[in-house]
């Protein structure tokens, strides 16, 4: 059985979908039983990290030089009624983990949906951004064949907001790599808190600079939590690069007066020396289809505090202080606990240690497989009392 899969997500964006659909792909390659793979991407140049798959027994890859946003443009505004197996050639099953499956002519769709924020919360999302999806992803949830939510928080919002049966969806959570974890070189992380400045004791928050992340909200409360700690002055530190209405957060933290540093884009390296140095880390996003950065935070022993929402409370359980985001002094004493009660600290650092383990990136490509094989063995069958979208 050949699987042909769209990883121009992985070839196009570091962080975000980009990276999950990246460390997913590297652990399906290596699995021993997994089928033949047809790798397509769409860039006007290559990727040297995507072509480098191709030194996989049975794995090939297939670049197409257009834009990304050419190739969705044919396919969901212009309606060009080209096969996508026209491009990757003959497969059994088509994977698209990015929103979006072109029209199939013979394969078998699966597709993957990360999250219905745009549905859920439009107003955090690019207006163009959010008529593409509302048209494409509903288009594509018809031609796949099964549906992979990354969460059971997405399974729910699948059912609810766009009817998919329960018998169609299959949950193949995210996580992080095994390698992810704490820096523990006392001179390499004294050389990262020189030199990008940092204080002794401050909150970090990790993620594309866009509303959905409510990094004004955490602004805001880590002022309320500094007042009531007293000095030093707690500091908000933000990794992560910027995203679509960035403009209005950075207007909403100068108009209150608050203050961010606002690191960019960091590496990998970096990014854990972050975690291992920060006091807290704060997640108190308005709503996720999953929240890998809160299992990089565990990985790194680091305490979190996250929001109320399904899909952050369902990867945190018990091993986070979970606060309504959508209020700033509730979030500012989350903060003031995590701050000043070692006790607290120490009990979610160990929780946090073995809840980073319930989940891996080898174990989700092998449910990958799973759902790859039922995809191409015929359509799912529907249970007594299942109900709307789909058959």
């Amino acid at each position: 059985m050949r699987v042909a899969i769209d990883i121009t997500a992985a070839a196009t964006q570091q962080a975000g979908i980009g990276r999950s659909v990246r460390e997913l792909v590297n652990a399906l390659v290596v699995e021993p039983d997994r089928p033949d793979l047809t790798l397509v991407y769409t860039r006007r140049g290559p990727s040297r990290e995507a072509d480098a798959l191709a030194v996989h027994e049975r794995v090939r890859v297939r670049r197409i030089p257009v834009s990304p946003r050419v190739a969705l443009a044919t396919w969901f505004k212009a309606r060009a009624p080209l096969p996508a197996e026209a491009i990757a050639g003959r497969a059994r099953v088509f994977h698209g983990p990015d929103f979006t499956l072109p029209p199939l002519m013979a394969a078998h769709g699966v597709l993957t949906v990360h999250d219905l924020s745009y549905v859920v919360r439009p107003q955090d999302a690019h207006p163009r951004q959010r008529r593409f999806l509302e048209r494409a992803v509903p288009r594509s949830i018809d031609r796949a064949r099964l549906v992979i939510a990354v969460s059971e928080a997405t399974k729910r919002d699948l059912m609810q907001r766009y009817g998919v049966r329960p018998h169609r969806i299959r949950v193949v959570p995210n996580a992080v790599p095994d390698w992810f974890g704490p820096i523990a070189d006392p001179d390499e992380l004294r050389a990262v808190r020189r030199q990008l400045e940092l204080p002794e004791h401050f909150v970090l928050s990790v993620g594309t600079i866009q509303p959905r992340k409510n990094i004004e909200g955490l602004a805001r409360a880590v002022a309320l939590a500094s007042q009531r700690v007293g000095s030093p002055a707690i500091q908000h530190v933000h990794a992560g690069a910027e995203g679509w209405l960035c403009d209005g957060v950075y207007r909403a933290i100068k108009q209150a007066g608050d203050r961010v540093r606002f690191l960019g884009r960091v590496d990998d390296r970096t990014l854990r020396a972050l975690y291992s140095l920060a006091s807290v880390y704060a997640y108190p996003s308005h709503g996720e289809g999953f929240g890998i950065t809160i299992l990089e935070a565990l990985a790194c022993g680091c305490p979190v505090l996250t929001s109320d929402t399904p899909a952050t409370t369902e990867v945190a359980a018990s091993a986070a202080l979970v606060v309504d985001q959508e209020n700033p002094e509730a979030v500012a004493e989350g903060l003031v606990r995590l701050l000043t009660d070692e006790a607290i600290r120490k009990d979610l650092v160990e929780r946090g240690h073995k809840r980073r383990w319930d989940f891996s990136w080898r174990r989700s490509a092998q449910r990958l497989i799973g759902v790859y094989r039922e995809a191409a063995a015929g359509p799912p069958q529907p249970v007594a009392g299942g109900a709307s979208r789909g058959c």
